[in-house]
């Protein structure tokens, strides 16, 4: 083979110094991982012992470098000491990025840049055997170092402004020599090219191009950005052309802007990523953005910032970002950190009771504080949203203080939120409280988290099982939170009653008791089915009422529909538009655009639906339907949308309530798919007759001219996923049975009539309605006007006006939760019972003889 690099092959390449450094590296860049994987939800300043570790060896090697003469302003570039020189620079730029964890210059670097780095690094390192590499291998070196180039310029460039620093610090204590490392590794490419090269014009094209190729790449993206900032800009700017438009501008720009990564970017710029205006860690005045995400350095974002940003204030990027990404938990408002907070264990316990098609499950939740113990920021919060399974509700909830479990006391929202900012913000001590949410998630918040001791707590969620296939499926309580990738998660399920055809992971074991055991890592999509069981005779009698569950059979209503509307957004597919296609011969069919209401019409179809297709969610105008009696909303869509809470203040949200609350109720057919989190909300609340099913199920309606209609009362409920109603009567009715069903029929009833009675008053500010909140006490259920708290001392609960209501089910538990008697459990009752008479009996006669 031809040698492109003229020179002889180092003597130090095969001698002490080079595999000394090669170890040195190779123990500085492993050390790194470790800590960066074991220590990343430590604090800063825990990061400072492991970048004394770094920097040690790289003095160690320097030393070793200047004892042989190679090390110097020049001589450190000569031909014969460059390889020894740039395992030195890499011992430093590992070093440097160990003390950019305590002293940060640059913010978290994201992925695709830690890639970058090491692939630039790994090219420098190979240029010590560039002769011994084939010719093409040779190409790729020099079009990789190109690339390398372009890095480590940018490094260079980005952190000029603070050479001045550097410079004094390299003087005083040498640490700030740090800062220079990307320009002495800027020179190091070039020389490592130069002796390459040397003779040799294709190597130094090749180098170009992986310049250009980084730089088209930088181009491409910025050109992207900015056409995507211009077009947030003309929607938000458009908006004063349309002053009669009910929603704010931000629902527009999120429903409309593609929801991709550079969209994300754009709206976290400067909140999250480092942009031109912020440069530096070392803000003493914080931007107040409610969004606790770490910040990041993106070189892409950085640069596209220098030509254009977004103009949204932060409020309302926050607001898109939780109607359009799966981060709304990262939104929560904070009173303390939790950066430092991990998930370190978890227990799931669970009775099923197949013949009720409800399920009560209790998570327990260990949290660990990371940080090291210092004399600042110790104390931190940690906050849980729960994504429930649907139609669930949350029944317990349970802190350890100093080692015992103490309940929850269940209260008025206002007074619960009170309490608990009142201890968090000011006096500091322990309280636990959990408040409900739209979209069937709840948050949990716990304080105060300290790195003395793990915090514990328990939340109990009772939940309808839903119908899937003829299967009865349990779905886990999905949490977002503190970390948990690394935490073990012990799981029990217990079977109250016979279960058939039970699928569930294969590593879950039977004991002898019959329960299912299993030791796991969390898994967030765990879930089981069983077959579906018919519903047998059951009650529970609490408070003078006897409480029964039933399977839920359809009653249908005469519905001559006209007009069908159609709510299109990017889930609806292909064939869901065709069909509805079909439909326009017999109906009116109109569509939402433009802020008003279109007929469809064979002209305008494909270009009306391929705007609306593009729409990433819709909001459909419910109270500008004209004549709901013969009309009808077909729908489908995602969670990702607005939740009803994010609009309460503007036009939208009063049209909307006003119609609901004269009574009003629309017929929507949701298509088979997802439903929207605005949708699902309004449904729970009792706002809409609700049907679902295929595109051809609908027409089977409309053709027989009915539709779906659920008939619910102050004795009635329906569970509609779970096919269950929920009755409530006066125990005088039904005196002789004997209860065999748990306590969760009475919280599940009550939560979805305290839904049925709130209905469109959920708009109003700090709803407080005390009659509600007194059903949801009796019933202990987490609810929009009710949250569960757990404060330290009985003093607390006093000072703030909670007490707990003697006659209420109390915190849901495993003891209360009752059992369905088999039919053999059912026959030893009677047996029983047969048994007991026959002894009363014989004794009376006994006595009547001796009298």
């Amino acid at each position: 083979m031809e040698t492109n690099y003229s020179t002889p092959v180092p003597e130090e390449k095969s001698g002490f110094k080079l595999i000394a450094g090669y170890v040195l590296l190779a123990a500085s860049f492993v050390f790194y991982l470790t800590t960066e994987q074991f220590f990343r939800n430590t604090s800063s300043d825990d990061f400072f012992p492991a970048f004394v570790v770094h920097y040690f060896l790289a003095i160690v090697f320097t030393v070793v470098v200047w004892y042989n003469g190679q090390l110097g302003m020049v001589r450190s570039w000569r031909r014969n000491n460059i390889h020894i020189n740039v395992i030195l620079l890499q011992l430093y730029l590992i070093s440097a990025y160990a003390l950019n964890r305590s002293l940060p210059v640059f913010e978290n670097s994201i992925p695709w840049l830690c890639t970058y780095l090491i692939i630039a690094s790994l090219t420098m390192l190979s240029y010590a055997y560039y002769d011994l590499l084939p010719e093409w291998i040779n190409k790729c070196q020099h079009l990789l170092l190109g690339s390398a180039i372009v890095l480590y310029f940018y490094l260079a460039v980005f952190v000029a402004e603070i050479y001045p620093i550097g410079f004094f610090g390299t003087i005083v204590l040498g640490v700030g020599a740090h800062i220079f490392v990307p320009v002495a590794l800027m020179v190091g490419c070039f020389c490592l090219l130069y002796y390459s090269g040397r003779g040799h014009v294709a190597a130094w094209y090749w180098a170009g191009s992986g310049v250009a190729l980084v730089v088209m790449c930088v181009t491409a993206f910025a050109w992207t950005w900015n056409h995507r900032v211009q077009q947030i800009e003309k929607i938000a700017n458009q908006s004063v052309l349309h002053p009669n438009v009910e929603l704010p501008v931000w629902v527009n720009v999120a429903a409309v802007v593609p929801n991709d990564w550079i969209t994300q970017r754009i709206l976290k710029s400067e909140m999250v990523y480092t942009t031109p205006s912020k440069t530096r860690g070392w803000d003493f005045m914080p931007r107040r953005a409610n969004w606790d995400e770490a910040r990041k350095h993106d070189p892409l974002v950085f640069l596209s910032s220098l030509i254009s940003t977004c103009s949204l204030p932060d409020e309302e990027r926050v607001q898109i970002l939780r109607a359009i990404s799966d981060s709304r938990h990262q939104s929560n408002e904070r009173l303390w950190s939790g950066s430092n907070l991990t998930t370190s264990y978890l227990i799931t316990d669970v009775d099923v009771y197949p013949a009720l098609r409800i399920a009560y499950m209790e998570k327990y939740l260990n949290v660990r504080n990371e940080k090291v113990p210092d004399r600042w920021g110790n104390t931190q919060e940690a906050i849980y949203t729960f994504q429930l399974p649907e139609g669930s509700v949350v029944t317990s909830l349970s802190l350890w203080i100093n080692g015992k479990e103490e309940k929850a006391i269940l209260t008025s929202k206002q007074k619960a939120t009170e309490a608990y900012n009142t201890i968090v913000g000011v006096e500091r001590r322990d309280p636990s409280v959990i408040h409900w949410q739209e979209g069937n998630t709840v948050t949990v918040r716990v304080f105060p988290c300290t790195p003395d001791e793990e915090r514990k707590f328990k939340i109990g969620i009772t939940s309808p099982l839903a119908v899937h296939d003829g299967q009865l499926v349990l779905k886990n309580m999905v949490f977002h939170g503190p970390d948990a990738s690394d935490a073990e998660e012990t799981y029990r399920v217990r079977f109250i009653g016979a279960a058939e055809e039970i699928v569930i992971p294969a590593d879950f074991k039977k004991d002898k008791k019959g329960d299912y055991i299993a030791e796991r890592k969390y898994d967030a999509d765990f879930e089981l089915r069983f077959k579906v069981e018919p519903i047998k005779p059951n009650q529970f009698h609490f408070d003078g009422y006897r409480y029964a569950v039933a399977p839920y059979q359809p009653e249908y209503q005469v519905a001559a529909i006209k007009k069908i509307y159609l709510d299109i957004n990017n889930s609806w597919s292909d064939n869901d538009v065709t069909v509805m296609k079909s439909l326009m011969d017999g109906y009116a069919l109109y569509a939402f655009a433009d802020d008003e209401m279109i007929r469809i019409t064979n002209d305008n179809l494909a270009l009306l639906t391929e705007e609306l297709r593009q729409r990433n969610f819709s909001l459909f105008p419910f109270h500008q339907i004209r004549d709901k009696e013969h009309s009808i909303v077909v729908t489908k869509g995602k969670e990702l949308s607005p939740h009803l809470s994010d609009f309460k203040e503007s036009k939208f949200a009063q049209a909307v309530s006003g119609f609901f609350a004269h009574g009003h109720k629309v017929k929507v057919y949701q298509l088979e798919g997802r439903v929207s989190t605005y949708v699902a909300s309004l449904r729970e609340l009792r706002g809409l007759e609700f049907a679902k099913g295929s595109a051809e199920q609908l027409k089977g309606l409309l053709q027989n001219r009915k539709f779906p209609v659920v008939a619910e009362s102050n004795e009635r409920v329906v569970l509609y996923d779970a096919g269950l109603v929920i009755t409530k009567q006066h125990d005088e009715e039904n005196k002789t049975m004997i209860d065999n069903a748990p306590d969760h029929l009475a919280r599940l009833f009550a939560y979805n009539d305290i839904m049925r009675k709130v209905g469109t008053h959920y708009f109003e500010n700090e709803l407080v309605n005390e009659e509600l909140v007194d059903e949801a006490v009796t019933a202990y259920v987490v609810s929009p006007v009710s949250s569960l708290i757990v404060l330290e001392t009985k003093n607390d609960y006093e000072r703030f006006g909670i007490e707990d209501k003697d006659n209420s089910l109390k915190n849901a538990s495993k003891q209360s939760s009752g059992a369905v008697p088999e039919p053999h459990e059912w026959a030893l009752i009677v047996l029983f019972l047969l048994l007991v008479l026959y002894t009363v009996v014989q004794r009376n006669k006994l006595q009547g003889i001796h009298e």
